[in-house]
């Protein structure tokens, strides 16, 4: 025990280091399961899409294909629901999960090294980043709906805001 103490953040410094150190272990195994499965991200990212058809003709400046829109939100009955497809895919998992890692990166380094100035801002960014990505996800873009597996992410994400925002002055010399 007294070795996994020695690797742990200082104690003295309060219970925002444990709190890195623990979410970015966390973030790192969900990099990995982002690299070997789609199951649980696609219990976080939960829409179901269609083809959008409203989007206009292609032009010489325009191609549909390349929207960011090329997708809507399917109607939950009728023609569209038969059709709909979710959005994770090998790829936007395999992005998901090198976002993760890099956060958890900055975290676990924060965590061990709270009063240098960058690092705790960089700490504070991974946590607002991803409650502004999982926020728009659920409100603007409709792929996330607030239930069991969604909790942590936001949870930590906003939760870790609030914190590290508070205790900046605490920490940083």
């Amino acid at each position: 025990m007294d070795k996994l103490q020695e690797f742990l953040p200082s104690g003295e410094k309060g219970l925002l280091p444990y709190y890195l150190f623990v979410v970015s272990v966390v973030s790192v195994g969900n990099s990995l399961q982002n690299y070997v499965t789609l199951h649980y991200t696609r219990r976080i990212y939960n829409g179901r899409f269609v083809a959008n058809h409203s989007l206009p003709p292609a032009t010489d400046s325009f191609n549909p294909e390349d929207s960011t829109a090329i997708v809507k939100p399917a109607s939950s009955t009728g023609k569209d629901s038969e059709k709909a497809k979710d959005q994770v895919s090998p790829l936007a998992a395999r992005l998901f999960g090198t976002w993760t890692f890099l956060a958890g990166i900055i975290r676990f380094y924060a965590s061990y090294e709270l009063e240098n100035r960058a690092l705790y801002q960089l700490a504070i960014w991974t946590h607002v980043i991803a409650a502004v990505h999982f926020t728009s996800e659920m409100l603007v873009l409709k792929t996330v709906r607030f239930s069991g597996p969604q909790a942590f992410p936001f949870l930590a994400a906003y939760g870790g805001s609030i914190w590290m925002i508070l205790q900046y002055n605490h920490y940083v010399e």
